[in-house]
């Protein structure tokens, strides 16, 4: 009869067991998911997969150990066992519900601590029923729990594929993590019969070699800068895993990582990371590039032009002034319009007859850049004058309209006033009225807002009375295209581009505002009313999903798509036409005023009349060296036209690209002009910072700088 076999060894033998099944399984996630992302980003990755997959195998291990020693009942021992689950979800849902709109949720304040403890409890029944499925080995029963395994494997894909975007990088590492987690239960589910003693030294020796290749790994893999562009631009879960590991290995708090190919050249010093600001001539590297800024070549003006200070004094211009300061000013923006659906040479222009005839009669600025890819940074920035908005100004653009004499109307919709804040936008004006976009689901557009936001208009104009006036009407259905529910006649009343669904309902969503726009300018030609100033704009572009560099919608990058928006100024005596000026909505604050005849209403600014263009005067008048700054999240850009320089410090990436000849920005030109790259670094490090914070400390913080008499106040610290 054979000895009895010593419990505690058995114990340590199914601990090892659940190790080496966890490194299985991830090994397999991690070597499938580098097949698919192709080039060399597996021998970064797939170890540190092997290491999530030893880290949770220890977890889940130990618990089982915990829990035969103390040999608790099976209401207890599930609850020990899930434990290990809290290591995902507390990180994942530390900063998972301070957006905007999950501040709106029920209990918002302390979700952050119930989902976890909910998980936890799910877990528990899970391994609770689990346990009881598998206790006597019998091979239905783990044929049907690999069946639920592989099951809830590809809901989770599916899940993360369709609902969870590059908005919320929290949620995709902890989905991603709990994949690893599945696909170790898959294997070790797979096996049927007792553990074997020698299991513990394969264990040992797997983890010695996990770590070792992982050590390896962080240190020199993802050199290449291919390989990190590749990596970026997709979904995977190796680039969750990468995103976590530099995280983790970020001394300074600066962004970057010197692990992975993050490039850190100083992980003791947060002022030296990639896409830093190198200041010139100061021996240091500032942004990682491997070489100190040269400082700027001081170039004298060039002499006078002939005609350089008397084109404002013509009389078609004077007259054209003269008539301007009593003018109604009339500014309607459309939120999240990208520029290429209505540029010159866009297919199917016909699909918006009344924005095209306002572009086509206004001084059309074909190469305006937006400030950054988000409401609150564009919105502020168009409101304040200035580069860094979020500092205190003395007064706005609707204060400044106010003081000319003319009564200030709004239309804003309640989700832009959730992201850009109360403070700013309500300064100034006599009548606010908020627009809501959601009826049954609260901050979730849900219909067509766009007659709504005329109909506030139109009231503006009967409450006007015919005094001078400044309305601004903010439209934002096409901000929800992915959302709101469109009819056949809707959709049938645009062409269709393709693929896919989602940009045949932006169009449409920007038909429906076409007809709006038309009916409120109709409105007051009805009234008599005399031509006003139109200024048209977008705070940003929009992501269609033709390119996953984008991201779901918005925010975070700073692509041409998401940037390049369409911006025209129509005044009555001004000349129409498509003007190359490089052109941002920091610029219309100063333009306004200009043509109001209160230039210094707000000074100082940051932006540049634009009136010499509007009205086509001499080049010479207008043309001086300009780059045009975009902040945000994960990257920056400078455009110098036709060059965009884009710089993501996190991911230690630098593209460069002709926005002429390649709008869509397919080819990479950083190795082929080194000299346009420097020059637009130092460009970048010239203008002020701005701090972009979306959490709620940050909104917090943006709205006691936007409040009158602010002082100056340095910026929450930033989740990394």
């Amino acid at each position: 009869m054979p000895p009895a076999e010593d419990p505690r060894r058995s114990r340590a033998s199914s601990a090892s067991w659940t190790i080496v099944a966890h490194v299985i399984g991830a090994v397999l996630i991690g070597a499938i998911d580098a097949a698919r992302l192709g080039g060399g980003i597996g021998i970064a990755t797939v170890p540190l997969f092997a290491m999530v997959g030893l880290l949770a195998g220890l977890a889940i291990g130990g618990a089982e150990l915990v829990v035969a020693r103390l040999q608790l009942r099976w209401q207890l021992a599930a609850l020990v066992l899930a434990l290990p689950s809290f290591a995902i979800t507390l990180p994942t849902c530390a900063t998972l519900f301070d957006g905007a709109f999950a501040r709106t949720l029920p209990l918002a304040g302390a979700l952050h601590l119930l989902v976890p403890i909910v998980a936890w409890l799910g877990v528990a029944v899970a391994v609770a029923i689990g346990r009881r499925l598998l206790r006597d080995s019998d091979l239905i029963a783990r044929a049907i729990a690999i069946l639920v395994i592989a099951g809830l494997f590809g809901a989770l894909v599916k899940g993360k594929a369709a609902f969870v975007g590059p908005q919320y990088p929290s949620a995709q590492a902890g989905i991603s993590m709990v994949l690893i987690v599945i696909a170790g239960l898959g294997v070790r589910v797979g096996r049927r019969g007792a553990t074997r003693r020698f299991e513990l030294i394969l264990a040992g020796a797997l983890a010695a070699v996990v770590i070792a290749t992982t050590l390896l790994a962080m240190a020199t893999g993802l050199g290449a800068e291919v390989d990190r562009e590749r990596l970026a631009a997709r979904d995977s879960a190796s680039r969750d895993l990468v995103r976590i590991a530099r995280d983790l290995v970020d001394r300074d708090d600066d962004g970057s990582s010197p692990i992975l190919g993050g490039g850190d050249c100083d992980d003791h010093d947060a002022t030296r990371f990639p896409g830093g600001r190198d200041v010139p001539g100061d021996g240091i590297d500032q942004d990682c590039d491997g070489v100190d800024a040269i400082p700027p070549v001081v170039e004298p003006p060039p002499p006078p032009a002939p005609r350089e200070l008397d084109w404002r004094t013509e009389p078609k211009v004077a007259a054209m002034f003269a008539a301007a300061k009593t003018r109604d000013v009339v500014m309607i923006t459309v939120d999240a319009l990208r520029f290429d659906l209505l540029a010159p040479d866009a297919a199917h222009r016909d699909d918006f007859p009344n924005l095209v005839k306002l572009l086509d009669e206004s001084a059309w600025f074909v190469h305006a850049i937006a400030p950054a890819a988000g409401t609150d940074v564009s919105l502020s920035t168009l409101l304040s004058g200035r580069i860094d908005p979020f500092q205190p100004v003395a007064t706005t653009l609707i204060e400044a309209m106010r003081a000319s004499g003319r009564r200030t109307y709004t239309a804003i919709p309640g989700e832009v006033t959730r992201y850009v804040g109360d403070t700013l936008i309500g300064r100034g004006t006599d009548k606010q009225t908020i627009v809501h976009t959601d009826w049954d689901v609260q901050d979730v557009g849900d219909h067509v807002s766009a007659q709504v936001t005329t109909l506030e208009g139109i009231r503006a104009l009967d409450d006007a009375k015919g005094q001078p006036a400044f309305y601004w009407l903010h439209y934002f259905d096409v901000h929800e295209h992915h959302q709101i529910k469109l009819t056949k006649a809707q959709l049938d009343a645009v062409h269709d581009p393709g693929p896919g669904p989602k940009a045949r309902a932006y169009r449409a969503l920007l038909a429906q505002i076409d007809l709006e726009v038309a009916h409120f300018f109709a409105e007051r030609a009805t009234r008599g009313l005399a031509e006003p100033i139109v200024v048209f704009a977008s705070d940003h572009g929009e992501s269609l999903g033709e390119d996953p560099r984008l991201g779901e919608t918005h925010g975070r990058v700073a692509y041409a798509a998401l940037v390049h928006v369409p911006l025209a100024i129509r005044v009555p005596g001004g000349l129409p036409g498509q003007r190359l000026d490089p052109a941002s909505l920091v610029d219309v604050a100063p333009t306004l005023l200009a043509l109001v005849g209160t230039p210094d209403a707000m000074a100082p600014l940051d932006g540049r009349d634009l009136t010499a263009a509007i009205m086509d005067a001499p080049l010479a008048s207008r043309t001086r060296p300009r780059a045009l700054v975009v902040h945000e999240e994960w990257q920056w850009a400078v455009v110098e036209w036709p060059y965009q320089l884009i710089v993501n410090p996190k991911e230690n990436l630098v593209e460069l690209y002709d926005l002429d000849r390649d709008p869509r920005e397919r080819e990479d030109l950083s190795a082929v002009h080194p000299d346009i790259v420097g020059r637009l670094r130092l460009r970048y490090s010239a203008v002020p910072a701005v701090t972009v914070d979306r959490t709620p400390a940050g909104r917090v913080w943006r709205e006691s700088q936007a409040a009158v008499g602010a002082t100056s106040a340095p910026p929450p610290p930033q989740e990394r």
